[in-house]
């Protein structure tokens, strides 16, 4: 009988290979998947990338603005500074950059994973680029390559880019580029500028205090810049400090200590010339239009001399308690042939940047009065023939002179001297005030109109230039130039964009020998009249000051050996500069400050000389001479000598 029974049993195989092998291949094809993606949005991301050669940071036009001697004024646009240099940089300077903004510089490879992850779970959320995640090379690809747009693609392309910067520079020199290229606020591109602007210094001079607070103004530059918001960006110093403290680059003590001394204090650079370097920059506009490269501007303007017309104009109204705190002031002085040497549009530019000097019209008050005489004097009127000082009346206005005192008949000279109303309002009326307004317009003053009699005593708006202007015509003989800044503009590769050509010639407004007359005339008016305070030893100053009713206003306005020069000192406001000490005159601090700074701006010129006005023949009679002893007339004073006493003169008008 055969034997039959059961074979072995066979082995089955796991069933959980095959699934595995299945999760296996669905992983593989997924994660292929997901790399071929990748591949294809870096291929298309990367289709149109700049190259990473140039990593200097955005180029706006640079405008450099220099003196006529070659002296740095500042610069408009873009700030840039000189390229970064870690070697000569305290560590403590690197340590608030990397410990506030990417605490693993120098372990990562451009980009951090890990907050890459974390910005994208929430740019996920909110449908948007809500948060960067960008480390110190993800920043340079921002500044120097890309623009600030804030989209998926855009955040693609730029980890593109710091991967390739990674690949192809090492870390201090992706550091020092970043440093060279990030914006601080206040126009400032780049740590020197930064520096510079902030505290006036270099990078290598930098305190730890004042590291942390230009670390600090990268998340919001504009809003942060101490010259904003002080508080804003002392706050945000703080930040910095404690960062660094985590990162174990300064003790807590130390940190503490900075922050109770206050972290920083500002220091921006004096310019010595700000709002002619506003003004030059738009001349330069002006001459080429928009201006779409870097420039360097040369001008006319004189620092040393615009420094010492500063100094002179704080200290004259500081110890002046007639001058109250909120008056402003312009000062302007050209050479007669244009060029503008000083041009300073306030009492303070970091305080207000508006230009007076340029930009605020005024009316002129009594600095107009020698136009008035100029037209007289091209009628046939000589300064020594006489006119009469007393009470007029034209279509019912009536000026009234200073303290309503009048003299009777007085020569033109001293009528102009002691500023007497009545006889420039009288004389005008003579010569006719088509006349007067034509002179006026000729000399410079071109927005003359004839508002009536009033038109004598200075209702006229002008601005400080524009005073300016017409004073240089006087100083030059009768010869009208046009004042001007810009000598030169030259591009970055040295090509001369403009160069403008020395004055050579003129237009002639006036008869030399009419304004040899008025010249004699506004000498008296410094040696012996209103203006005495404005005397400049050593050279023959004549001018004419200027007050606006109720002491609106305060002018001096003149010349001396080849320099006009124009002051004005007047409130914003209008409000009248009356108080306690009594009212801003003309003849006062406008006057005291014209000749400090024509002083200043004449030295080590030589005088020059006036020309000689001939009078007259005297043809009175000796029966004359003994009438006026009689009436007392010959007591007067009537020549250049004396003119009695220092004369405060105030100009009596209403305004139409």
């Amino acid at each position: 009988m055969r034997r039959t029974g059961r074979s072995a049993p066979r082995r089955a195989s796991p069933g959980w290979l095959p699934k595995a092998l299945r999760l296996v291949g669905r992983a593989t094809f997924a994660v292929g998947g997901v790399l071929s993606c990748l591949l294809l949005a870096v291929v298309w991301y990367a289709k149109d990338l700049p190259p990473v050669d140039d990593l200097t940071g955005s180029q706006a036009p640079r405008i450099l603005v220099l003196d006529r001697h070659g002296e740095v004024l500042g610069t408009h646009g873009q700030d840039r500074g000189e390229p970064v240099d870690l070697d000569t940089l305290p560590k403590h300077v690197l340590q608030a950059f990397v410990a506030t903004e990417d605490r693993n510089f120098y372990s990562h490879i451009g980009v951090n994973p890990v907050a890459v992850l974390r910005a994208a779970l929430v740019n996920l959320r909110s449908g948007s680029v809500a948060q960067g995640g960008s480390t110190i090379t993800q920043q340079l690809v921002k500044n120097a390559l890309l623009t600030p747009e804030r989209t998926l693609e855009r955040k693609a392309q730029e980890v593109i880019l710091a991967l390739k910067i990674e690949a192809r520079y090492d870390k201090d020199r992706i550091l020092a580029l970043y440093l060279g290229a990030v914006y601080f606020g206040n126009g400032a591109y780049g740590l020197d500028a930064a520096s510079r602007r902030y505290f006036d210094k270099t990078p290598a001079e930098l305190t730890v205090g004042e590291a942390a607070m230009l670390a600090g103004l990268l998340k919001a530059p504009s809003r942060l810049a101490p010259t904003s918001d002080p508080d804003a960006a002392r706050a945000r110093a703080q930040v910095v400090l404690s960062a660094m403290v985590d990162a174990g680059y300064i003790k807590r003590s130390e940190a503490d200590h900075i922050a109770q001394a206050g972290i920083a204090r500002l220091n921006p650079p004096v310019r010595p010339a700000p709002h002619a370097l506003d003004a030059a920059v738009a001349e330069a506009r002006e001459i080429l239009g928009p201006l779409g490269g870097d420039v360097t501007i040369r001008t006319t303007i004189d620092a040393g001399m615009t420094r010492a017309a500063q100094a002179a104009l704080d200290e004259v109204l500081t110890a002046d308690p007639r001058v109250p705190e909120a008056a402003q002031a312009a000062v302007v002085v050209a050479e007669e042939t244009g060029a503008i040497r000083v041009l300073i549009g306030s009492r303070d530019y970091r305080a207000s940047a508006y230009n007076r000097a340029t930009q605020a019209r005024r009316p002129v008050g009594s600095s107009f009065k020698p136009f008035v005489y100029l037209a007289a004097i091209e009628a046939g009127w000589r300064p020594e023939d006489l006119i009469d000082d007393g009470p007029v009346v034209v279509d019912g206005y009536e000026p009234d002179n200073y303290k309503n005192k009048y003299y009777g008949e007085v020569p033109l000279t001293e009528a102009l001297a002691r500023s007497l109303n009545a006889p420039a309002v009288r004389l005008q009326e003579a010569v006719g005030r088509p006349r007067v307004v034509a002179a006026a317009q000729r000399a410079g003053l071109r927005r003359t109109r004839d508002p009536g009699p009033s038109l004598a005593l200075g209702v006229t708006e002008a601005s400080p230039l524009e005073l300016t202007r017409a004073y240089m015509t006087l100083s030059a003989g009768g010869r009208v130039h046009a004042p001007y800044l810009v000598v030169s503009i030259t591009e970055a590769d040295g090509a001369v964009a403009f160069h403008r050509r020395a004055p050579n010639s003129s237009r002639r407004a006036f008869a030399q020998t009419d304004v040899v007359a008025l010249d004699h005339m506004l000498r008296t008016v410094v040696r012996s009249g209103s203006g005495r305070r404005a005397a400049v030893s050593g050279h023959a100053a004549a001018g004419k000051t200027g007050t606006g009713q109720d002491s609106r206003d305060a002018w001096f306005a003149g010349y001396a050996s080849g320099l006009a020069g124009v002051v004005w000192i007047g409130r914003d406001d209008f409000a009248p500069m009356e108080g306690a000490h009594g009212a801003v005159s003309g003849s006062g601090a406008p006057a005291e400050t014209w000749s400090r700074v024509m002083t200043a701006a004449l030295e080590g010129r030589a005088p020059r000389a006036p020309l000689l006005y001939m009078p007259r023949p005297d043809t009175k009679s000796l029966l004359d001479h003994l009438s006026d002893l009689l009436r007392g007339r010959e007591d007067e004073p009537r020549g250049d000598d004396e003119l009695g006493g220092l004369i405060d003169e105030v100009t009596a008008y209403e305004v139409p």
